[in-house]
């Protein structure tokens, strides 16, 4: 645990542990613990007091920063977003993030690499792919 966050990492987990330190900090801006504009620990800091190695607090910082949940104010630190993020698009992404690891796993179990997975989710981007091509149906 750590200050005003209450993160206890899972090293036994399958989720990252820079994921697992953003679905912290992002449930506890939407549960009021921590208010706009609160400064957040140093990434040196957190990483210390979790026993993590910086770049994975600096990870976990930058991925909040793109959903807008913080912002990094160089010299100044980081801080919780003015603009508090809902709850619904936290559930929906994580969601979004449980479907993928089950995808990648499946991929895996039947013996297909990373990259071919990657591979095909590409083709069902290109362009003359119809709608049903993508739901499977030839």
């Amino acid at each position: 645990m750590t200050g005003d966050l209450q993160i206890t990492l899972d090293t036994g987990s399958t989720v990252p542990l820079y994921r697992q330190i953003a679905d912290r900090v992002w449930l506890e801006v939407i549960d009021g613990t921590l208010d706009p504009g609160e400064r957040l620990p140093t990434i040196r800091g957190l990483a210390i007091d979790l026993s993590v190695h910086p770049n994975t607090v600096a990870r976990a910082y930058k991925e909040l920063e793109l959903l807008g949940v913080v912002i990094q104010r160089s010299g100044e630190g980081t801080f919780v977003g003015l603009k508090p993020p809902d709850r619904e698009e936290f559930e929906r992404r994580a969601a979004f993030e449980g479907l993928c690891r089950r995808v990648v796993n499946e991929a895996r179990d039947l013996g297909f690499t990373l990259d071919e997975l990657i591979d095909t989710l590409a083709e069902f981007r290109s362009p003359g792919r119809s709608s049903e091509a993508e739901d499977g149906k030839r």
